[in-house]
């Protein structure tokens, strides 16, 4: 067909590859939060992904912001307390 590339894909909606990695923590899911494999703060609440940071929760009751750059975050089930 006239005007119709072939393998044109492009999506609408377009996601960065940090919030991509988040896609599947839903607020109040407990989480711990590791920087370059060492926990940061402990463990503490997924708040949500916002502008390239994870704002979240510790078991203090401190609201954190960090950046997604170089940090890895791991559900933990409910069943642990660390």
């Amino acid at each position: 067909m006239p005007g119709k590339r072939s393998g044109d894909r492009r999506s609408g909606s377009r996601r960065t590859s940090s919030r991509n990695r988040l896609d599947n923590f839903r607020r109040g899911d407990r989480i711990q939060v590791f920087s370059a494999g060492r926990q940061i703060d402990g463990n503490g609440i997924f708040i949500r992904v916002e502008d390239g940071f994870l704002v979240w929760n510790d078991n203090s009751g401190n609201r954190n912001t960090t950046s997604l750059e170089g940090i890895s975050v791991r559900r933990l089930s409910s069943g642990n307390s660390y």
